[in-house]
């Protein structure tokens, strides 16, 4: 059992509640992945199983008992685990890791990733999230940026290494950009000027629905993987 991610850390955070970078994720495996059922790998509080949910049958996994307690009490009705052992073999058609690798030295890592090729079907999709130190978000904010604030993230490579990891453990890149940038201010004007400034393409690209920012402009990789 983990008790590292407990109600403290959501606290902490502030991941514990609905948000709408999940409506944005939820969009992208729509019109991305070829289909369900879909699993929500790190799947926290359950809200983004909750939005999968609409789509078709999904599950989620956990390492925290806490994590994992909240998310079936939020989406009621999908089956939430905290033994991957329970995963079956090729049945999910695709999966969300929202800022889990992150979390994950490379040697864990590299086991999740051949979770992952176990439990999708061959082309099954990944949808996965990670902070970018390389990005513009890093570059404006320095040490005051989001990645930093998390002591549980230990594995902050940038997009470009991470695209390695994962294509040299089976996985091809089918689409990769960034989530932009939407952790303002990053400068001293007030909040929403700031926001004019910088995040108009971030907002833009979540009312798309669609992944359509370049990697290394915003705060965060985002990739696309199929499953070979």
């Amino acid at each position: 059992m983990s008790t590292e991610y407990d109600e403290d850390y959501y606290r902490f955070n502030g991941q514990a509640d609905d948000r709408p970078a999940l409506r944005w994720y939820t969009r992208l495996v729509h019109r991305y992945a070829a289909g369900g059922p879909y699993l929500d790998f790190g799947c926290g509080t359950g809200h983004l199983v909750r939005r999968l949910s609409a789509l078709g049958p999904a599950s989620g996994f956990e390492i925290s008992e806490y994590s994992a307690a909240t998310a079936r009490t939020n989406a009621p009705g999908c089956t939430i685990t905290t033994d991957p052992a329970e995963l079956g073999d090729g049945s999910f058609g695709a999966l969300t890791a929202i800022h889990v690798l992150e979390h994950l030295d490379d040697a864990v890592a590299d086991q999740t990733l051949a979770t992952w090729r176990r439990v999708l079907r061959p082309g099954g999709h990944a949808l996965v999230v990670m902070p970018d130190p390389a990005g513009r978000g890093r570059r404006l904010a320095g040490e005051r940026w989001m990645g930093f604030a998390d002591p549980t993230h230990i594995n902050l490579k940038p997009h470009a290494q991470w695209r390695e990891f994962v294509t040299e453990r089976g996985f091809a890149v089918e689409r990769e950009g960034t989530d932009g940038l939407w952790d303002v201010p990053y400068g001293r004007l007030p909040k929403l000027l700031d926001a004019a400034r910088y995040a108009v393409p971030a907002f833009a690209q979540f009312l798309s629905g669609r992944l359509a920012l370049p990697a290394g402009s915003g705060e965060s990789s985002v990739f696309v993987l199929r499953r070979s």
